[in-house]
């Protein structure tokens, strides 16, 4: 396993879910576990205040720290003009109510750098897109990619000028889902916006390749129920698998160790790509 001394990292979303009142822990938070047991200094946060800080609880560490933010609400922004260095007109976008540029510049208000950006967004609603109202269509959208724009935004040119003083290489992983690349039957707009991811990624690793590497991966139905995407049930009724490597039941674990390499300096050389943890499905889904 890669070694993260000095790096610090923002995990956000999925950490976790509440169930009778005990915290099970998410994929995400499984990611920031295995950062923190490599010695990485990691900011979490998610939808909710009290995820994020049962999260930090449970993997009781003082490398870890929760952070509040609402990613979710609307934000404000303002336009200004200026001349770049080759004398070109250009835009800059300047946030003046946008939680997600709050959250990171507390994180380096404390910690002076950030290296690691791993998001993990995802609501998943199973519909027609006859039966897809526009209502559904926001809600989807804003869940599984709203707090992505903004984050990525976030920590653009913080990456870029780290780049330029410190001579680091920042990382950014975003957890997406199979179903982004192959689509999947009466869940058209959930398909769609993982999909987006996936597009991305691609565009992404080529804006900010100077200074950053970005890839993503592509995650198989879970066993785990509510937690996130389609479950394990979705795969055998849609799907028809038939490997024995697909019908093993697909884990937080089997995910996790590919999102931290992802994240490491030994993916230095892996930029744009989009890698499926899926026991295999993804070879069905090409036959």
């Amino acid at each position: 396993m890669a070694e993260f001394a000095g790096k610090v990292a923002l995990v956000a979303g999925n950490l976790g879910r509440f169930k009778n009142d005990k915290f099970k822990m998410g994929l995400s938070g499984i990611i920031a576990q295995n950062l923190i047991k490599n010695n990485c200094k990691v900011c979490i946060v998610d939808t909710d205040y009290k995820i994020a800080k049962a999260c930090a609880e449970k993997i009781n560490n003082e490398n870890v720290k929760a952070y509040e933010a609402d990613l979710f609400i609307e934000c404000e922004s303002e336009t200004e003009k200026f001349v770049d260095h080759k004398g070109r007109d250009k835009t800059k976008v300047i946030w003046t109510k946008a939680p997600a540029h709050e959250l990171v510049q507390s994180i380096i208000k404390e910690f002076q750098k950030l290296d690691i950006l791993i998001t993990n967004f995802d609501k998943f609603e199973q519909a027609r897109i006859d039966q897809t109202d526009d209502e559904l269509y926001d809600y989807l959208r804003d869940q599984n990619t709203l707090p992505v724009f903004h984050l990525i935004s976030a920590v653009r040119d913080v990456m870029s000028n780290q780049r330029k003083t410190e001579g680091t290489y920042g990382k950014i992983v975003f957890i997406t889902n199979i179903v982004g690349k192959a689509g999947l039957s009466f869940a058209t707009m959930y398909s769609a916006f993982k999909g987006s991811l996936v597009g991305l990624t691609k565009c992404l690793a080529k804006e900010f390749g100077t200074f950053a590497n970005v890839n993503s991966v592509a995650i198989g139905p879970l066993s785990e129920r509510k937690m996130q995407g389609p479950k394990e049930r979705i795969k055998k009724d849609y799907l028809l698998t038939q490997t024995a490597v697909c019908d093993k039941p697909l884990s937080f674990q089997d995910i996790a160790p590919l999102a931290t390499f992802l994240a490491s300096d030994d993916a230095v050389a892996i930029n744009g790509q989009v890698m499926n943890v899926d026991g295999g499905l993804w070879l069905k889904l090409e036959a």
